[in-house]
């Protein structure tokens, strides 16, 4: 139904009530569940309920029939964003369940993104910016699971959860084996303990760390990254 290969999972409780907002003034939201095929449901409207924590959706129950023990997946049209739900209950014409605890959404970038495998180790080197220094601290070297030219996906330990969690601004000092005569600023914008296992390299729990550069990466330095 959803290729899923631009995706991140949020699980950030701001950012899923943000969505589900959004999404409710959309028009093209809608549901489904899958048996033999799949029975797609248009959502009518959908409303949140902040005193019950709960999501209800309107449906035309005379048109579309839901089965009770299946689960109920969840299309919203704002940045068609994906959710499961298996706990529900249902009325004559509106289903209501809990927030969803995570979402899945689209990734949103001003161009497309490259993908490295498994097989490709693509490193990044960057530095903390607690002053604003470009020589400040110690250089890191991270393992890049994607790029684009405004942005990282980064592999890297849980061990360094920390160090991200009080280092949200970073100097970008190394692509690959090109040391940046101008060390980029970076800013770390989601930490995700979901890795696929394919990248799940080492007997260790890693994350996958988002970055978002101020400014761009220079175009022969980009290019020659992703070959």
């Amino acid at each position: 139904m959803v290729n899923l290969e631009n995706y991140r999972s949020s699980k950030d409780y701001r950012e899923i009530l943000r969505i589900l907002q959004k999404a409710s003034h959309e028009q093209e939201n809608f549901l489904w569940q899958t048996h033999v095929g799949r029975n797609i449901i248009p959502i009518a409207h959908f409303e949140i309920d902040f005193v019950a924590r709960e999501v209800v959706i309107y449906f035309d129950p005379r048109r579309y029939k839901l089965e009770k023990e299946l689960p109920l997946y969840i299309k919203l049209d704002y940045r068609t964003s994906v959710f499961k739900i298996m706990d529900y209950r249902q009325t004559s014409n509106s289903i209501h369940f809990a927030f969803p605890t995570e979402i899945k959404t689209l990734e949103l970038r001003v161009l497309p993104r490259h993908m490295f495998l498994p097989n490709e180790e693509k490193v990044v080197s960057v530095k903390p910016s607690l002053t604003g220094k470009k020589d400040n601290g110690a250089e890191l070297n991270f393992r890049t699971l994607d790029i684009s030219m405004h942005g990282l996906g980064l592999l890297v330990s849980e061990h360094n959860r920390s160090f991200l969690k009080n280092n949200r601004i970073l100097w970008i000092s190394k692509v690959g084996e090109r040391d940046l005569d101008y060390p980029l600023l970076a800013e770390v914008v989601y930490i995700n303990s979901e890795v696929e296992a394919k990248y799940q390299m080492r007997k260790q729990r890693n994350l996958k760390v988002g970055l978002k550069i101020s400014g761009a990466f220079p175009l022969d330095i980009f290019q020659e990254f992703i070959q």
